[in-house]
Formats: C-alpha cells, sequence, structure tokens
C-alpha cells in the first residue's frame, strides 16, 4: 500500500535510534523468544472483531472542541493531539488493567518501604491509577493532575483531582512528594529533560519517581512485520508529525539518560513484551495479547487523526481509511508483532551516592 499523501513518513534509516542498546532488552515477563500458537483448531486468518466491544465510561464535559469524529480538550488546541471522549476513557482504562497484568497486579516497581504521605499522578487521565494507589495507601494525599476534567467527582477522601497543565509553572513545593508516577506520556511533553528535573525539585530526598512507557513502534522476530506494510507506514508518520511538532512519540530509549541527568540516583529498568495480539501460545502472553488487540484497535485513531489531519494536511477520509487498513492487518493472525514496555523507578537520594 502506497504511503497517504502531503509528508512522506521518515526513512527507515533514519528510526534506527529506536532500538535501545541490546543490553538493556532483558524482558521481565517471558524468558526469551515467544513461542507462536499454530491456532489449529481455528478456521479463520483473524481475531474476533468483538474483542473491540467495551463498555462507554461517563465524564465530565466542560469546553472541548469536536473533528474527525472525536472530542478533544479544547484549552491546549494544536499541542495536545490525543481526544479525551469516552471512547478514549475506555482505552485509558484498558490500559491501566494491561499495565496491571504487565507488573503482576502491582502498580509500582518501585521499593517502597513505608507508607508514602503525599504521591503525585502526572497525567491522571481518568484518575484510575491514583484510585487504586489512594486505596492502597489510605493514610496518603493523592493528587491527580491532568489538562482534561474528565475524572470523577465521587472519590475517596484522600484524592485531589486538578485540571491544570503539568508543563506550565509548578506551585507545589519543591521536596515534597514521596512518589511520583507518570504513565504513557509520550507525545504530550515537549521539553522532556527539563520535565524530569522538575520532577526531580518536587520528589521528596529518598523519594521515588516511576515512569512507565511503551515503544511507539512494533518489532516481530520471524519477520513477520515487513517493512512495507501499513503498520509500518503508520509507524512511521505518526513517529514523523509528532517529531514535526516537538512532541516526540518514541523517547522510551532516552528516559533513562535524561534521569540519571537530571541527579536521580539507583534508576531500574524493567522491560516487558507486549504483543499485539494473542499469537503466543504461553496463556499469560497470550491474555495480554488479548487485551493489546483490544487497546491497539482504539489507539490508532487516537494517536494518528489529529496528527494527520493538523499536522501532514490528510483529509479525515484518507486518515480514515489508512487506519482502517491498519487496523485489519493487525487482526491477521499471522502477524506476530509484539511492543517493548519499559518502567523505570528511580530513587532520589540527597546524598549523592550513586549506586553500583
Amino acid at each position: 500500500m502506497s504511503s497517504p499523501p502531503h509528508e512522506p513518513p521518515a526513512a527507515q534509516s533514519e528510526l534506527s535510534e529506536l532500538t535501545p542498546p541490546a543490553n538493556e532488552e532483558v524482558f521481565v515477563n517471558t524468558p526469551g523468544v515467544i513461542t507462536v500458537d499454530d491456532f489449529s483448531s481455528d478456521s479463520n486468518g483473524e481475531f474476533d472483531d468483538d474483542l473491540s466491544d467495551l463498555t462507554s465510561l461517563s465524564s465530565s464535559v466542560l469546553q472541548f472542541e469536536y473533528e474527525n469524529g472525536r472530542r478533544y480538550c479544547s484549552n491546549r488546541s494544536g499541542s495536545y493531539m490525543m481526544p479525551n471522549d469516552e471512547e478514549e476513557q475506555d482505552r485509558m482504562d484498558l490500559t491501566h488493567h494491561i499495565w496491571l497484568m504487565l507488573l503482576r497486579g502491582e502498580l509500582y516497581n518501585a521499593p517502597i518501604k513505608s507508607s508514602p504521605q503525599n504521591i503525585l499522578d502526572l497525567g491522571t487521565g481518568t484518575g484510575i491509577w491514583a484510585m487504586d494507589i489512594a486505596e492502597k495507601f489510605p493514610s496518603a494525599h493523592i493528587i491527580g493532575n491532568d489538562i482534561s476534567p474528565i475524572q470523577p467527582s465521587w472519590v475517596a477522601p484522600n484524592i485531589e483531582f486538578i485540571v491544570e497543565d503539568f508543563e506550565s509553572e509548578w506551585q507545589y513545593e519543591k521536596n515534597y512528594f514521596d512518589f511520583i508516577h507518570a504513565r504513557c506520556l509520550a507525545g504530550c511533553v515537549a521539553n522532556w529533560p527539563e520535565f524530569i528535573r522538575r520532577i526531580y525539585d518536587h520528589v521528596k530526598p529518598g523519594g521515588y519517581f516511576e515512569s512507565h512507557e511503551s515503544a511507539v513502534w512494533a518489532r516481530s522476530d520471524d519477520g513477520s512485520l515487513k517493512q512495507d506494510c501499513a503498520i509500518m507506514e503508520w509507524q512511521q508518520a505518526v513517529n514523523y508529525a509528532s517529531d514535526k511538532i516537538g512532541r516526540e512519540l518514541n523517547i522510551y530509549h532516552k528516559l533513562k539518560d535524561w534521569m540519571v541527568a537530571a541527579g536521580f540516583e539507583d534508576v531500574k529498568l524493567s522491560v516487558y513484551v507486549l504483543p499485539f495480539s494473542p499469537w503466543p501460545k504461553d496463556p499469560y502472553l497470550k491474555a495480554l495479547g488479548k487485551y493489546q488487540a483490544v487497546q491497539l484497535q482504539q489507539a490508532i485513531d487516537s494517536y494518528s487523526l489529529r496528527l494527520y489531519t493538523q499536522v501532514l494536511g490528510w483529509g479525515e477520509d484518507a486518515a480514515k481509511i489508512h487506519n482502517a487498513v491498519v487496523k485489519q492487518e493487525l487482526r491477521n493472525k499471522r502477524l506476530h508483532a509484539y511492543v517493548q514496555t519499559y518502567a523505570f523507578p528511580t530513587l532520589f537520594d540527597n546524598l549523592n551516592t550513586f549506586a553500583n
């Protein structure tokens, strides 16, 4: 399939930096090469379409913009490219479930030894992580901030949701938070080194910052992901467009260096395999793939529609047709693609002693 008009995807050679150093690719949730299920009991070549059926959630509606058949936040039009409608909220909550599966039911990897008193969830989205962590630490004060007012109004008394832009000047006290959490913020931050330095300034000495990010870049071990397929075109197009507006999507392999440069110590990296569909034979990876297949059917539009139409100048119909081809490819059982996800728990130690 040829690339849509107006803006060419970046050349494949320019995207080689998306591959992190090989010595960091030690997967937490799989022992090695993933065995492919032969689906001997199935007759068709696609996964079930009903994987994408989810129950809609309610949300607060204040001032929003509507385009491409989706709802977007209006107060930062042109900089935040993701929708915030009910469909997107469903996807956010499903992503939370996937991360719980990746972390084996845990909300974080940081070795927190005592009950934290002040926790900040950056870009809280629907607030689902903040609500879970509030239940785990009922004596802690939890703040979840976001530019969209889509969080529930009836929450536990130890949760506070704030509508604010975390790229603006923070009003929080420095050295205040015992734990700061950030998840899936790729594409939402213009200056990552400055953003992480700000986080460093607001974590208490001895406190933790944990970041969970995923590559917006698929791979396969058996060559089933072809270089000329629609999925690769989609990846190259959104990567090119996000770079063009200064909101890089594939930052996962740079986070560790940025954290160290900001002053964080004892930076630990955990790498997880997340299959794009239930193609693995292993039951755990197959279950992950099933949920990820649903999430991807929604994420394709969420990540790309505004980038296609506002940045690359495509028409809405052309963008949606191209995405439909991508979604069709993702339902192919012969595609054995996966993505790498990364978790970085880091310690801020004011003694400035570096761990070996």
